[in-house]
């Protein structure tokens, strides 16, 4: 059964009322466990995973949560929603576990007193309709019941909804995540563990982990569901998750950490040690004319555009990130730590403003990742709203030269450095991020690229490099980077194998994988 929601004066229940409680000028959460449901096999963790997801969720969210409510409470509780993030237009979380059948198509969600019958229930959509009519600017809606993919079929519902009553917020996006398919039961428990072991320890993965970053101070609702989405293992059940609009901050990001130091970029840092582990020394070696050749354009820091360049597996990562690691207080103490003789020209502490690996990102996500950084290194103010995407981080960094210049040159500093690594991996969107980000800060800062070359786009004559038309380019194609590259191939190996196993002749090992042609592979291992 589908009702209507019950509307009532705000004056008489409002957000602050027994629903709710508390002020609301951070964001709701809206929480609904329901165990036990007539006609239906009682539940164990429902409302302790609500319970649980409440205590994990910062104050700034208010919100607490429905144990095994009647309809009548549910509806009750919805009807406080209403205009309650009118003026801020701030996010709301909701999460309902429970029981969960479909008719007609859609998803009827059970309470405790909700009637046997199968066109029983409250519907999916009436639940969004009034976390809509909240004036949220950011909805994340989850619904961990079975057959809730049914839900995530009602997200462009929630999308019209959304557009027939703009929300006072900069950003508008609705996103709703279901954790089993339209036609999957859903297991017990299951998602609630992998939802509050994210919201607990972030994901795994690396790559993920860079958008949950230390220094981020709020998570985005499209980030947490997508880590979701990749790091669910289980085969019994599948999420699903539809969203549209422009994604913002939703949840308080549980990584952030106030002090935390600046971090190079797992990508650049793995490259730089040599593969090494946390608590291994770094294996880097060689290299020497093309890192002083990077450390030269970080020590001048003047505005332009500089490229290192190569086809795969000639060094780009390992070069960039070196001089990267080197300028890193945290890294430079470890890297100095293991021989105070850096083999190369020395970039100096804090020498790079900001690092960014580009691999699946957009302009505006890469922009927004180097405001932060600029913003802790104080080279820009913090901009309330969050992060500046790439028009405003433009706009901001203009406005910070231009005040510079204002105030005389004598005390004009030196541009930031910023560096981007793995430009040719963000695929479709490297030549917008190159020509609408990259050029464009150029003119402001000094902009370091690692990437391949990448043919023209259709209906385009310029390759990748043409768009970016660097001051300087370090090509690791040419011959004398080559020779280079295979010296240090092979410092390289002799340094991983002496003392390995005496079976082995490391000399001989590195000769043959640097590609010499008088190396017979047997002679390698005796």
């Amino acid at each position: 059964m589908s009702s209507t929601p019950h509307r009532r004066d705000r004056g008489q229940d409002g957000v602050s009322g027994d629903g709710l409680g508390g002020t609301v000028s951070q964001g709701l959460l809206v929480l609904v466990g329901v165990d036990t449901a007539p006609g239906a096999e009682p539940l164990t963790y429902a409302c302790s995973d609500v319970k649980q997801l409440r205590a994990l969720a910062s104050a700034e969210l208010v919100g607490e949560p429905l144990l095994d409510p009647t309809e009548q409470l549910v509806r009750d509780h919805l009807d406080a929603l209403f205009d309650a993030l009118k003026d801020s237009g701030g996010p709301l979380l909701l999460v309902w576990a429970g029981h969960g059948v479909v008719s007609a198509g859609q998803l009827l969600l059970r309470a405790a007193n909700t009637m046997p019958r199968p066109s029983a229930g409250i519907a999916a959509t009436e639940v969004m309709r009034a976390c809509v009519d909240s004036g949220a600017g950011q909805l994340l809606l989850i619904f961990d019941t079975c057959y809730s993919g049914a839900a995530a079929d009602s997200a462009g519902v929630a999308k019209q909804m959304l557009d027939q009553l703009p929300p006072n917020a900069e950003h508008v996006w609705v996103g709703v995540l279901a954790s089993a398919q339209a036609s999957e039961k859903a297991r017990d428990g299951l998602f609630g563990r992998e939802l509050r072991r994210l919201l607990s320890e972030g994901p795994s993965d690396p790559d993920l982990r860079r958008r949950w970053s230390v220094h981020n101070r709020e998570l985005r609702g499209d980030d947490l569901c997508d880590a979701l989405v990749k790091e669910w293992a289980s085969d019994r059940q599948r999420l699903d998750f539809r969203s549209s609009g422009s994604g913002w901050w939703v949840l308080p990001n549980p990584l952030y950490r106030p002090d935390a130091p600046e971090q190079v970029v797992e990508h650049l840092l793995r490259a730089a040690r040599g593969g090494a582990e946390d608590d291994e020394r770094s294996w880097f070696t060689g290299r020497t004319g093309e890192v002083d050749q990077v450390v030269g354009w970080v020590t001048a820091a003047r505005p332009g555009l500089f490229v290192v360049t190569g086809s795969p597996g000639t060094g780009k990562s390992a070069v960039v990130g070196r001089v990267v690691s080197v300028a890193n207080p945290t890294e430079r103490v470890r890297l100095l730590a293991d021989d105070p003789d850096l083999g190369h020209a020395d970039p100096g502490r804090s020498a790079i403003t900001a690092n960014v690996h580009a691999r699946g990102l957009t302009a505006d996500r890469i922009a927004e990742l180097l405001d932060a950084q600029l913003v802790r290194a104080g080279r820009l103010p913090r901009y309330e709203p969050g992060e500046r995407n790439a028009a405003e981080l433009l706009g901001a960094l203009q406005r910070a030269h231009n005040d510079t210049a204002a105030a005389g040159k004598g005390d004009e500093p030196p541009s930031p450095v910023l560096v981007v690594d793995g430009l040719d991996e963000a695929r479709e969107q490297a030549f917008p991020i190159a020509a609408e980000l990259l050029v464009k800060l150029a003119g402001l800062a000094t902009v370091i690229v690692a990437t391949r070359q990448l043919p023209p786009p259709p209906g385009s004559q310029a390759p990748l490099l043409g768009v970016l038309s660097p001051v300087e380019t370090l090509n690791l194609d040419d011959e004398q980077w080559q020779d280079s590259g295979r010296q240090a191939l092979r410092e390289y190996v002799i340094r991983r194998l002496t003392g390995v196993d005496q079976r082995m002749t490391p000399d001989l090992v590195a000769a043959l994988l640097a590609g010499d042609d008088d190396v017979e592979p047997r002679a390698a291992v005796s």
